[in-house]
């Protein structure tokens, strides 16, 4: 049986990962500081800022292939503490791909539509990214680590995920509902567009590119509409059956103290479709599924 290990398994998508495969595989997964139970996953505790715990502990569960999905993701935290952001975002992932290659492990390495500059919209793997922010930078810089370490190695690209996570606000999603339910506003951007990415489709689609060894390189991992936050807030508080007057349409240069943001960083998905078999999910019937999962 194949041996996967999975870092940052206690976040929104390595729990989602960990679910989607185990019982598929031997599998392995880290947290930091949230320990999560996980049927079918061997969990251990793992600083990615420690220079030779990442090593060590690849070298010996010695997996066929590592999902690299931790990370700090934390946009503004990362402008506030860029040595940290460059730590954890690019220090371990060099550390983590050249731990691959040695013994022979391929790597999936997650990263962001935050790569681009925000300019131009639906961008395809073949558009240069240009970041605006620490974080968008950081990624980046993981990218090209990853990629240039071993030529089996993959980017996955992920668009803003929605679904189901370990914790109520894990996502944000999850942080929406939260605020909804105590009959809190959230102010969601009007300018801001994403292509809004059910977590399930992201899970089949890693699951596919774990079966295709000739899957390599840059995929974007994205929705198949074009959408504001505030947009997908409709759609969540219809499904949800929240009250639409909670919901605040706001600009991003509204909000004091908001770091760079891209205004428009959709992302093309048509070579996903092509090459992994993938019909992404629309954004009203992932949600209903969420809903339909969330009421047992």
């Amino acid at each position: 049986m194949q041996r996967i290990l999975i870092t940052g398994a206690s976040g929104f998508l390595g729990w989602n990962l960990a679910r989607s495969l185990s019982g598929t595989c031997e599998l392995w997964g880290t947290f930091a500081s949230h320990p999560v139970d996980i049927p079918g996953c061997l969990m251990e505790r793992l600083d990615l800022e420690g220079a030779g715990d990442l090593t060590a502990l690849v070298r010996r569960v010695r997996p066929a292939a590592v999902l690299h999905a931790a990370a700090l993701v934390d946009v503004d935290l990362c402008e506030r503490e860029p040595a940290r952001a460059r730590r954890l975002n690019v220090e371990a992932v060099g550390r983590i791909a050249e731990a691959a290659a040695e013994i022979g492990a391929r790597l999936v390495y997650f990263s962001s539509d935050m790569v681009f500059d925000g300019t131009k919209g639906m961008y395809t793997e073949e558009d240069e990214p240009s970041p605006i922010s620490v974080y968008g930078e950081t990624k980046l810089e993981g990218e090209r680590l990853a990629l240039r370490t071993a030529s089996s190695n993959v980017v996955a690209r992920l668009s803003l995920m929605y679904g189901a996570g370990p914790a109520p606000h894990s996502s944000f999603l999850g942080w929406m509902r939260g605020r909804l339910e105590k009959g809190e506003t959230v102010n969601l951007f009007t300018d801001q567009y994403r292509t809004p990415l059910y977590v399930r489709d992201a899970c089949r689609a890693i699951g596919r590119i774990l079966a295709r060894p000739e899957a390599r390189g840059v995929y974007h991992l994205a929705g198949p509409e074009r959408m504001n936050r505030y947009e997908l807030g409709r759609l969540a508080a219809a499904v949800f059956g929240f009250p639409e007057r909670l919901l605040n349409p706001v600009r991003m240069d509204e909000m004091q103290g908001l770091m760079p943001r891209p205004k428009d960083n959709s992302m093309d998905n048509r070579k996903a479709a092509r090459e992994l078999g993938m019909q992404f999910t629309k954004a009203a019937d992932g949600l209903g599924a969420v809903a339909r999962e969330a009421a047992g």
